[in-house]
């Protein structure tokens, strides 16, 4: 076993200590403010209807809320009286700013209406940002997709449902299972040897998306030839249903902030949280029906070459094949394909005051394969909690359990998959055909698998536990500066069978047979395989906002965070199985097993810069410093840095004041270096 470590880094960690400094400053922050009540409604421009859910801030403060399910919201600050913008922003809509003057009255009334926004400039983007930013200020290429357009999909699988929602993402699954893999591709093929998959985060949880089989675990079982990796990955356990959105950084200079785990992007979920006011309980159930899109044609000739079914079963014209024999052809396709049945049910409850908010979810989701005996099922429990301390403090939590399990069959390149049966013989064999003893016969002399015995006798399952946490603390100790603290864990356990009972009558060794002796030694198979993963990530940044003058505004941050990983694979497997064994220790011949173990750690530290003058031009800079125990000794450190500019010409007063504002709304110019 090979075990890898990081080396100290004292640079890289004295950076953690700069937050905590900073929080010394705070003591007299709050000497001379007073406490106000600030209520009001946020309504929708185009139609007068309330917006539940819509964000309220008060620029520079920590102080904001959530409208509740009346579109009504009231919230405590402890100010200082004076001049203060607030700031009303929700998806898929422009962001409104208006000024709030607090002096003597403390309870403040300010509404606002808010349009829908086309090209979702104003659109709070939080991927590469600790603290988020609109869209008009990005450089990069981001794209956010919203939870309900996520659930138009009928798909249990949060990928498949990103599906043309992407603009150059490719998004293709890689096995007909219906929790089969997915592969995920935003910047191509950068690497012959490194994964090309992205980074995936959910709430700020670094999480497992790796696949690893543990049923079809053998060469012979897989081939060599296919594209990608065919088993489930990890991605099918997430509620789709419990997703608000999904931002996709699909830039190399995702690693400047995120590391150099993001050099192929950054898939970033954010998931529902809590509405103050009255509890909302919400339930919703799918009915979905799967079938083949488009069979296969097959022959239709009512004679073959050669002889007999059982002697001669190789289409091929040589000289020895010249003679012809009536026979009846079959459409095996109609055998293993079946018309598949699916449910997702899925229900909610959110609600809560000004200071707690709570959401919780449960989730039952179940899938029929459109090959015969397959099926997919998962119960998924979600719960989140954001929790006000006081007025400069607050903390959110997030819990969420799932349990699924999949009976599934060969898949890949194997000879004896569902597929491969039936298209490597000759479509004249009668394979229902049966002995005296009612045993399945052989279909032809080459020792091919009879395709009743893949979808009858060779039983794969697979079940997945895992549980997913994550916690972050939110302070605001003085005017204008954000700290937050994040705490994430990934915890999960596969467990795979794979079962081939002896055949009774001739298969090729290679397929677990015992040939034309039906060695008893040889025939059948047997594997039990696990796969655990841990990932624990924990993250500090510090954000400052700055007014250098009336026309340019400054943005810093700061951030440390530490990356730690372990994975455990184990196998065994073997060959040989008397009639109703079942297990790895009753087969008579031992096949190699596998003993795998992983652990890594990455910490790194970064550095952005953003400047914005008046609401059109904005830069930013950025640099990121990695130590991880995967780098060489030599290249322990790596550098990353980043560079972005984005000018929004349609914001500009020039533009707004000339006649090209009546026809054209928007024109954003954006460069991006990373």
């Amino acid at each position: 076993m090979k075990r890898l470590y990081a080396s100290g880094c004292s640079k890289l960690r004295s950076l953690v200590l700069l937050p905590l400094i900073l929080l010394l400053f705070s003591v007299a922050a709050n000497a001379q403010s007073k406490r106000y009540t600030i209520s009001g409604k946020v309504t929708d421009a185009s139609n007068k209807t309330t917006i539940p859910g819509a964000g309220i801030k008060i620029q520079g403060t920590n102080f904001g809320a959530a409208t509740n399910t009346d579109g009504n919201f009231t919230f405590s600050a402890d100010l200082a009286p004076g001049n203060y913008q607030i700031v009303f922003s929700y998806i898929g809509f422009k962001s409104v700013t208006k000024p709030l003057v607090l002096g003597d009255a403390t309870n403040v009334s300010v509404s606002a209406e808010i349009s829908s926004d086309a090209m979702g400039l104003d659109e709070v983007i939080v991927t590469g940002t600790s603290q988020g930013t609109t869209r008009k200020q990005l450089g990069n290429y981001i794209t956010s997709v919203k939870g309900d357009d996520l659930n138009k999909a009928p798909s249990g699988n949060v990928l498949s449902s990103m599906q043309g929602k992407v603009a150059g993402a490719q998004i293709s699954q890689n096995s007909g299972d219906p929790a089969g893999g997915m592969s995920v591709k935003l910047r191509g093929i950068s690497s012959a040897n490194s994964s090309t998959e992205p980074l995936y985060i959910i709430d700020g949880v670094i999480v497992n998306n790796s696949t690893t089989r543990v049923t079809n675990t053998t060469a012979n079982y897989d081939g060599g030839s296919f594209v990608g990796a065919i088993g489930q990955n990890r991605m099918v356990d997430i509620n789709p249903a419990d997703i608000e959105r999904v931002e996709v950084l699909n830039g190399a200079s995702a690693a400047a902030i995120y590391g150099s785990r993001a050099n192929a992007g950054v898939i970033q979920i954010f998931t529902k949280k809590g509405i103050a006011g009255k509890t909302q309980v919400s339930f919703n159930t799918n009915f979905m029906i799967s079938e083949l899109r488009k069979k296969i044609e097959v022959n239709q000739s009512p004679v073959k070459f050669g002889g007999s079914v059982d002697a001669v079963t190789q289409d091929v014209l040589t000289p020895t094949l010249t003679t012809t024999t009536p026979v009846t052809r079959y459409d095996y396709q109609d055998y293993i394909f079946r018309t598949g049945y699916g449910t997702d049910n899925n229900l909610s409850i959110s609600g809560g005051g000004e200071n707690t908010k709570v959401y919780s979810s449960f989730g039952y989701f179940s899938n029929q394969g459109i090959i015969k005996n397959t099926n997919f099922r998962k119960y998924n429990f979600r719960t989140n909690l954001d929790q006000k301390i006081n007025d400069w403090a607050s903390v959110s939590a997030g819990l969420n359990y799932i349990k699924s399990s999949a009976d599934e069959k060969p898949d890949g390149n194997s000879f004896f998959s569902p597929m491969n049966s039936v298209t490597i013989i000759g479509n004249f064999h009668d394979i229902w055909r049966r002995d005296a003893s009612g045993n399945l016969m052989a279909v032809g002399e080459r020792g091919r698998v009879n395709p009743v015995s893949v979808i009858e006798d060779i039983k794969q399952k697979q079940e997945v536990d895992r549980i997913i946490a994550n916690a972050t603390l939110k302070l605001n100790p003085i005017k204008n500066l954000t700290v937050d603290l994040t705490l994430g864990a990934d915890n999960s356990s596969q467990n795979g069978t794979t079962y081939i009972p002896p055949y009774t009558y001739n298969v090729n060794p290679d397929f677990f047979g015992g040939g034309t002796t039906i060695n008893a030694t040889q025939n059948g198979y047997s594997s039990a395989a696990t796969n655990k993963a841990f990932l624990f990530n924990n993250e500090i940044n510090a954000t400052y906002q700055g007014k250098i003058s009336e026309l340019l505004t400054s943005v810093t941050q700061v951030g440390y965070s530490y990356q730690y990983e372990r994975g455990q694979y184990a196998l065994l497997q073997g060959r040989g199985l008397a009639p109703k064994i079942t297990t790895v220790n009753g087969a008579s011949t031992p096949l190699p097993s596998a003993d795998g173990r992983t652990e890594l750690s990455i910490s790194g530290a970064y550095i952005q810069q953003n400047f914005k003058y008046k609401d059109h031009l904005f830069v930013t800079g950025a640099l990121r410093m990695d130590e991880s125990s995967v780098f060489g000794n030599d290249n322990r450190n790596q550098v990353y840095v980043k560079a972005s500019l984005s000018y929004v010409l349609s914001s500009a007063d020039y533009w707004k004041k000339g006649n090209l504002s009546s026809w054209w709304d928007t024109f954003k110019l954006r460069a991006a270096y990373g």
